[in-house]
């Protein structure tokens, strides 16, 4: 074979990101063969197609961990276009016939699974009431069909417990023993947010420490950030920590959380909890984000009627604190998620998350504030949630991983994705040059390749 044929993908005088130990490479070249990096070199390579990546960065893929994408073809072209080359989910329901569609036919990302108790286990047992314990008998059985997913290659067991009132302390600890059994993780949502949050940690320090089983707090820039909570919210974490808990968090970057209107987390009482962390809190504060009202911000009136004819509008709810976010991005135990495609999810609808978080996370807090160096953010988006889930071959560069890099501009990337009445949700973001999944071009300056087949289905080993 030709030195010319020897790799089906050359990329030429990159700086690239890798990490063990984290660094990045100066003017270096990879060469992709079969899916995988065969070689990172500093003496120049030659192959088929050549990507010249001088002045650009080269890193690994971004793993979207927390993802609500599930097969949804516009879903996955917007996280793509943002740098996304896996993502996983499972948190709201479990489609069988999409998993086996991934696993044989492929798709535009790389996709696995986590396994929902709360919409998923619940349901398969018979527990459809959110505000009902289990039974023992439901508990069996929610026990042994969680077992055979990780067996399946579940990387985890998710828990929605603000989303599904009724859960026991009982249901609770026994899947998360489960979970213990197969050493995977549990994500759990908290059963509270904004004032109640911090109360709800007695039950994760019960679960991190008693029971032994490893946890990952869902979106807690969501769930703490607020002021005078997200500081006494951390402090738990580290003192989890401290006390020998294996335990983990990730975060968004925006302020406003997105949610259907009839979600049982605005059930009664829910504007008085706000307002005891935000005085000027009120309808006023969520902005409908689908439907024929989408743009809008509520008043008490609105919110009423749409909740009660459209339930399954979606909202954001502008009750966060942007600085008191701020304070969880730089731990080193939080990792940034999107949480994209979160309720309805199609063009000009939707939450900017799903186009806009990982070049906001470069564009804001490296570039601009400085509040983090290039490979401690790249790390809570590739190498740190790929070992934290398991999810082998993935998150670094280095000779056998599989070839899923992203190649963009650290001058020039920039989200310009905007909440419904601003701008588009979904704007594609500025900056990205290239994206690859195993070794395929699948967005070159965000135009799609046609290569809607490049991703597999993964499972956790």
């Amino acid at each position: 074979m030709s030195a010319a044929e020897k790799y089906d993908l050359v990329i030429k005088d990159g700086n690239v990101v890798t990490f063990d130990p984290p660094k990045i490479l100066k003017k270096y070249n990879i060469g992709i063969k079969d899916g995988i990096i065969k070689k990172i070199s500093k003496p120049a390579l030659a192959g088929k197609k050549e990507i010249d990546a001088q002045g650009k960065y080269v890193s690994p893929g971004f793993i979207d961990f927390h993802s609500h994408v599930a097969g949804k073809l516009f879903s996955a072209e917007c996280v793509a276009r943002q740098g996304v080359t896996t993502t996983i989910g499972g948190e709201r329901n479990f489609n069988g016939k999409l998993i086996r569609d991934v696993a044989e036919n492929g798709f535009l990302l790389n996709q696995g699974f986590y396994v929902s108790h709360s919409f998923t286990l619940r349901r398969a047992a018979g527990c459809t009431n959110i505000y009902h314990p289990a039974t023992r008998e439901e508990i069996r059985d929610m026990k042994e069909l969680a077992r055979r997913f990780l067996e399946s290659g579940a990387y985890g067991i998710h828990f929605g417990l603000e989303y599904v009132p009724g859960t026991s302390r009982e249901e609770l600890i026994q899947l998360c023993q489960v979970a213990k059994e197969y050493e995977r993780p549990v994500l759990i949502h908290t059963r509270g947010d904004a004032s109640i949050a911090v109360e709800q940690f007695d039950e994760i320090e019960e679960v991190a420490l008693g029971v032994g089983t490893a946890v990952h707090l869902l979106h807690i820039g969501y769930q703490i950030g607020y002021t005078g909570v997200m500081g006494e919210g951390l402090k738990r974490i580290e003192k989890i920590i401290k006390d020998g808990g294996d335990i983990t968090a990730d975060t968004g970057l925006y302020a406003a959380f997105p949610n259907c209107i009839g979600s049982s987390i605005l059930d009664r009482d829910w504007v008085q909890r706000y307002r005891e962390v935000n005085p000027d809190f009120s309808e006023r504060n969520v902005l409908v984000s689908s439907g024929i009202y989408s743009g809008e911000y509520c008043t008490p009136e609105s919110f009423r009627f749409i909740r009660d004819n459209y339930p399954a509008t979606l909202v954001a709810i502008f009750a966060c604190d942007e600085k008191e976010i701020e304070k969880a991005i730089t731990k080193p135990y939080v990792f940034i998620s999107s949480n994209s495609a979160d309720g309805p999810h199609y063009e000009n609808v939707g939450h900017p998350e799903t186009a806009g978080t990982f070049p906001r996370l470069i564009r804001k807090y490296v570039r601009e504030k400085n509040m983090l160096m290039l490979t401690e953010a790249i790390e809570k988006i590739t190498y740190g949630p790929a070992r934290r889930f398991g999810i082998e071959n993935k998150g670094n560069i280095k000779q056998g991983y599989d070839a899923d890099l992203v190649i963009f501009s650290l001058e020039d990337i920039k989200d310009r994705a905007d909440f419904p009445g601003s701008g588009d949700p979904n704007a594609t973001p500025e900056g990205i040059d290239y994206v690859i999944v195993k070794g395929d071009i699948i967005c070159e300056n965000n135009i799609f390749t046609g290569n809607y087949n490049s991703g597999t289905f993964l499972q956790h080993a």
